[in-house]
């Protein structure tokens, strides 16, 4: 094992044929991981973030495009397909159509590790059994026998990440862990993969469209928008002084629990560029207060800081 980043993506583009033209779902995104880190990924939905995840997985549809470079330490030839679902796994947004209907919550575990560490049936069930007692499950052995519309949302989003974790892979990718969740049971599930990360060094994607979600558990935050990188900052720079306007947008529209409750919650108007959309410029000038005629003509190039930090705007925010 090398001791650069468990995950390195470098310039990936993923598009998809169209009447009019390809359809560019993620526009030259380059990111890294390291060993037990948490890298959060943020931004509207359509922003790309999902098939970024897919693109990583190599879960891509039929007829997807994919160009770039997505090395995985120790993968051969850095293809993530060659170790997933044991080094590298993913918990999806809806844990409801994740799991087999028709399959108790024990056979779809046991499956994974008799499927990648050819372990015995009976020793899988009791493998699948302890980490379900890990990630909280209440009676373990008795949701095993349990198929998956018998389970609470929470219950069913902790048996997917028991159901990742039981490899120890080094990087689990989130997808939108808590969408469907309540407040409470969300709070829940992100002190699990915050717990689990400390214990087992295991890296983490968390993926959301919500700042507030991914605050408390990534050390860096990767602002995506209209399937590009526009800012990539440690958690704490980006909440104090975003450089990107979009950026600070989003940190506008959400709801500061320790504050007062303002009469009117601030929005950002309009509505982001479709993935088959053609734009010349920056693709927010459109909603953006501090554009000029450059960021209507020129695509604005990354700016990397001494410090690792990186926006892409013509007009950034003062630091």
């Amino acid at each position: 094992m090398s001791d650069g980043p468990i995950l390195a993506v470098e310039r990936l583009r993923v598009a998809y044929p169209g009447r009019g033209g390809s359809i560019e779902a993620v526009r030259d995104v380059s990111l890294s991981v390291g060993a037990g880190e948490c890298v959060g990924i943020v931004g509207e939905s359509g922003s790309g973030k999902t098939q970024l995840c897919l693109a990583l997985m190599g879960l891509l549809p039929p007829g997807a495009r994919i160009e770039g470079a997505v090395r995985f330490a120790g993968a051969p030839d850095g293809a993530p397909r060659a170790v997933r679902g044991e080094r590298i796994a993913m918990v999806f947004q809806d844990p409801q159509t994740a799991l087999t209907p028709h399959l108790r919550i024990g056979s779809q575990m046991a499956e994974v590790l008799v499927h990648h560490r050819r372990v015995p049936g009976s020793q899988a069930r009791e493998a699948a059994r302890s980490m379900l007692a890990r990630v909280g499950i209440p009676d373990p052995a008795g949701c095993l026998r349990r198929y998956p519309h018998e389970l609470s949302g929470g219950m069913r989003q902790r048996v997917l990440i028991a159901m990742c974790l039981l490899c120890a892979p080094q990087l689990l990718i989130a997808d939108e862990p808590t969408t469907a969740l309540d407040v409470t049971v969300q709070a829940q599930v992100l002190e699990l993969l915050a717990r689990l990360r400390r214990e087992q060094r295991m890296a983490i994607l968390l993926v959301s469209h919500d700042l507030a979600v991914v605050a408390g558990l990534a050390a860096r935050i990767v602002v995506m928008y209209a399937g590009r990188v526009v800012e990539e900052a440690p958690a704490d720079a980006l909440f104090r002084s975003p450089r990107h306007p979009y950026t600070a947008a989003l940190i506008a529209c959400a709801p500061n629990a320790d504050g007062p409750i303002p009469a009117r919650m601030a929005t950002l108007p309009g509505q982001p560029p479709g993935a088959a959309e053609r734009f010349a410029g920056c693709p927010f000038v459109a909603r953006c207060d501090r554009s000029s005629d450059r960021c209507r003509h020129e695509p604005p190039a990354m700016v990397t800081l001494d410090d690792g930090r990186r926006f892409a705007c013509h007009e950034p925010l003062p630091a």
